[in-house]
């Protein structure tokens, strides 16, 4: 496998003409939107004048729910935190972005603000650093139309080049909890203009079995107090909405319909790979894989995702397709902790670029792809390992049919025990109901 990148990487310095597209910040299918857009507009919904022709630049021009619902809270109202919660691809980095944006620029043209040397006057922070570039990239199309300076703090990228940039002064900064920490640690980075706190993935970050609260925490003690916490997130289980609130005082839950749903174009099945009474880690394995490889000859996709619980398991299944051919040489991907941070990025930006003719590539991935994976040109997620939590599906799930009226499908691989809870999962969500119960 290793000699197949190798290859490609030498195309690209033999051809840096031929690098990925940038993928489009609007993705617009062909199936049915009323459920996706609101009937009011952005203007009704409190976005000024000047946010409405930079979102109207970007091909944005009525607001979906969770957009319409984030200007109401964040524009019209006082609420000193707000919870925002909608399925993925709902539109929610545009919900919280263009409100920031329209604010930075009321305070400017009131005569305060505008920026300073380390001292952001918001902040964004995102579990990885894919979510973070797909943040950045958002926040720079709308800064277009309404202009702010924003910047990206995250591992695996120049300390020095960032430092110089925090220095010559900034808006927006969009930051992993590690690199952000790093920051205040050292002086480069200060909060205390910082009027906005965004956390994205909220659950993540602050959940029970998130690994970021210790870093997370601290960002109280750093921001003034009265900054604004807005959080942000496909899945808010009762007891982690519970857990927030107490945390943040004066909570106001903004929940857009889709929340702890999935995309309503998603077309979703389960093949039970058990084989009968012979179930242990090997032979469901090989029966995996054998559905896998034929579920790819089948019904060949454009781009396609394959979601492994284990490190261990996407290397066996990037070696299963790679000896097996279903795809050309070089379309298997790898997307996991175990590789650099150099081929991930690189992997991640041909997967996410706009296909060419006949061209079909599968992502072989951790959970660590379910946050900041952004196309709308997924067209089939199979879950090769069931995930761990109900939380977990929907965010996986999440990656296929994002925008408006896509499609997409999304296909379960269970072993034994799992066939049951997988077919819960299923009923529920053909029936419309949330896989975790709304907060109350």
């Amino acid at each position: 496998m290793g000699q197949r990148r190798v290859g490609i990487s030498q195309r690209r310095r033999d051809a840096p003409e031929a690098r990925p597209a940038e993928p489009a910040l609007l993705r617009r299918g062909t199936a049915s939107t009323a459920g996706f857009f609101t009937q009011e507009s952005f203007a009704e919904a409190g976005a000024s004048a000047e946010v409405v022709a930079a979102l109207a630049e970007l091909g944005v021009t009525r607001p979906s729910h969770i957009q319409a619902a984030a200007f109401r809270a964040l524009v019209g109202s006082q609420a000193p935190h707000v919870v925002l919660g909608d399925h993925a691809g709902s539109g929610k980095t545009l919900a919280y972005l263009a409100p920031i944006a329209q604010a930075l620029r009321a305070e400017e043209a009131a005569g305060g603000g505008g920026m300073a040397p380390k001292a952001p006057r918001a902040l964004v922070l995102a579990p990885t650093a894919e979510l973070c570039a797909q943040v950045l990239r958002v926040a720079r199309a709308l800064a277009r139309g309404a202009p702010f300076r924003s910047i990206a703090l995250t591992g695996g990228h120049p300390w020095r080049t960032q430092r110089k940039e925090l220095e010559g002064g900034v808006d927006l900064v969009v930051a992993t909890p590690g690199r952000l920490g790093e920051h205040l640690a050292a002086g480069t980075l200060t909060l205390g203009r910082c009027g906005t706190v965004v956390l994205d993935e909220t659950d993540v970050l602050l959940g029970d079995s998130g690994a970021f609260r210790e870093q997370v925490e601290p960002l109280r003690n750093a921001a003034p107090p009265g900054a604004r916490f807005i959080l942000v997130t496909a899945t808010l289980p009762e007891a982690v909405y519970q857990a927030l609130q107490p945390l943040f005082p004066g909570l106001v839950p903004v929940l857009g319909p889709g929340l702890h749903r999935t995309a309503p174009g998603v077309t979703q099945r389960l093949v039970d790979c058990s084989g009968g009474d012979d179930v242990n880690e090997d032979t469901g394995f090989l029966r995996k894989a054998d559905t896998l490889v034929r579920l790819l000859r089948e019904e060949p996709a454009a781009r396609t995702i394959v979601f492994c619980n284990k490190i261990e398991t996407c290397r066996k299944v990037e070696n299963l397709l790679n000896r097996a051919g279903v795809v050309a040489e070089g379309g298997v991907l790898a997307h996991h902790a175990a590789i650099s941070d150099v081929v991930r990025s690189r992997n991640l930006q041909e997967f996410l670029a706009p296909p060419a003719s006949e061209e079909r590539l599968v992502l072989v991935c951790t959970d660590r792809a379910s946050r900041g994976i952004d196309s709308a040109h997924v067209e089939h997620v199979v879950l090769f390992d069931f995930p761990r939590d109900p939380s977990e599906y929907v965010r996986r799930a999440g990656r296929t049919s994002r925008g408006a009226g896509n499609r997409g499908t999304v296909t379960i691989l269970a072993l034994g025990r799992q066939v049951p809870l997988a077919r819960q999962v299923l009923h529920r969500s053909e029936q419309g109901l949330p896989l975790h119960k709304l907060p109350s």
